[in-house]
């Protein structure tokens, strides 16, 4: 591909945008509404459509990597040192901004624009606070207090009346009418929810059907083990290692082809990945036990039955990593012992927890355990609400999947401990005493023969460590 004006639009604050509404209804809409705005089988014919009255028209580019939410374009013309450039993708970034807040009126869109000999050059300019033009949409602030807001996300006005399954008439606005509607259901099956977008590529890859996903949080959290509690559900969010790093340090070094191959391979290694962790968390029922939120380039954020979490987790990290180590040419861009890897965040809630709050106690854990470990390991953080409230345990610390690995067979002998000498363990803890913390384990370890249990935690990270492990048994299977 030659040179010309490149142009990156994306919706932003995603999490947010999602968890507007309370319900998993609305939330399966708006994820379908991202991915299908963004699907590149049928972006061509939509952008020619919205740009049809413009004097510079743009095409999609294909080099960037495809991420729901994401709308990478082209301006052909001009070289890149035209100074009407600018103006051309302005013009441009605001008719599909525009166009887009008609169909997704609650989200926050970004557009971002350079010009440039090749998009690897442009990435650079364009993703440079310093450097790079562009504009913010945020969404409308309602400014009619007069009028009655919208009975599903109460932040809007009101603007129409539908319904939405059992519920009649419900007075909604513009977003939460685009959430339930066209995207949330299809013509002649108004009783079920009938998956698109992500969730949909997940069922096909699975070989399963619409009539296999949940209607309600509650049921997911129902699908856990029978000697479980069976109404708590893990939030879940992942994201890459260093990929921004990465694609800098290909740019720098001029490597188009590559830079091509990477963003393609990332998203698929990211598909792949999370229908591998679902396919090794399905059981006999075949009721799909992962609800994918959102699926854009390296981020992933899903909602899985609480005791597959950790399961989910660690294949899906496995996954990932083995994918990026097949990429020609990548290791020569990587410092030495380097991998491409990913970190998750977990948070386990009661189902009824407010989603918005799990998903945003998730990207937490997610920040502290890339920042613990500076990217250059996967690595895992994870609050369990219930016991430790909205803030991790001064001690937590997050785990490597090389340390879950290790450790595997250790916390599966800890989860066959009862739960009540598990506390007996807790209570033995003392964060400011580590010393007296590791000799009363190891005295209850020698009074219960179970030195097998205790002793590879104290070993790893001493008594911290075993806090960690029985906060991590407790959803560990």
């Amino acid at each position: 591909m030659t040179g010309g004006t490149f142009i990156d639009i994306a919706a932003v604050r995603i999490g947010d945008y999602l968890s507007r509404t309370p319900d998993l209804k609305g939330r399966r809409g708006a994820s379908a509404w991202l991915s299908h705005a963004s699907h590149r089988a049928g972006l061509p014919d939509w952008l020619a459509t919205v740009t049809a009255q413009l004097p510079t028209r743009p095409e999609v580019n294909p080099e960037a990597g495809e991420a729901d939410g994401l709308i990478p374009l082209r301006i052909p013309t001009g070289p890149a040192g035209d100074p009407h450039s600018g103006g051309a993708a302005e013009e441009v970034a605001r008719t599909v901004v525009d166009a887009l807040r008609r169909r997704l009126p609650g989200v926050w869109l970004r557009a971002n624009w350079a010009a440039a000999d090749s998009y690897l050059a442009a990435y650079r300019v364009m993703h440079d606070p310093g450097t790079g033009a562009g504009l913010e949409a945020f969404p409308p602030l309602p400014d009619l207090p007069m009028l009655a807001t919208c009975a599903r996300c109460r932040v809007d006005p009101a603007v129409a009346a539908i319904d939405i399954h059992e519920e009649g008439n419900v007075p909604v606005c513009a977003d939460c009418e685009a959430r339930y509607t066209d995207r949330y259901r299809r013509p002649g099956l108004w009783h079920e929810h009938v998956p698109v977008g992500a969730e949909t590529d997940l069922l096909e890859a699975l070989s399963l059907t619409p009539r296999q996903v949940v209607q309600h949080f509650t049921e997911l959290a129902a699908l856990g083990a029978e000697d479980g509690n069976r109404n708590h559900l893990a939030t879940v969010h992942i994201d890459g290692n260093g990929l921004g790093a990465l694609f800098d340090h290909i740019a720098r070094y001029g490597d188009r082809d590559l830079k091509a191959r990477v963003s393609a391979r990332v998203s698929a290694a990211t598909r792949t990945a999370l229908v591998e962790a679902t396919r090794t968390v399905l059981d006999s029922s075949r009721t799909v036990p992962v609800i994918p939120h959102l699926v854009g380039g390296d981020d992933v954020l899903v909602s899985v039955v609480a005791d597959r979490a950790w399961r989910f987790v660690t294949t899906y990290l496995e996954a990932f990593a083995a994918r990026m180590r097949g990429i020609d040419g990548l290791t020569d861009h990587l410092p030495d012992g380097q991998r491409v890897t990913a970190s998750a965040g977990l948070v386990f809630a009661h189902a009824t927890f407010p989603f918005r709050r799990s998903a945003e106690l998730a990207g937490a854990a997610l920040r502290t355990a890339k920042q613990e470990h500076q990217g250059r390991d996967a690595a895992v953080g994870w609050l369990d609400v219930t016991r430790d409230g909205e803030q991790p345990p001064r001690h937590r610390a997050t785990w490597t999947t090389r340390a879950l690995a290790e450790l595997g067979p250790a916390l599966a002998a800890l989860a066959t401990v009862p739960a009540s000498g598990r506390a007996v363990c807790e209570r033995l803890i003392d964060p400011d005493r580590p010393a007296l913390s590791a000799a009363r384990l190891r005295e209850q370890a020698r009074r219960l023969d179970r030195g097998d249990v205790l002793d590879p935690f104290l070993t790893h990270g001493g008594p911290a460590a075993v806090a960690d492990a029985l906060s991590l048994v407790r959803w560990w299977r």
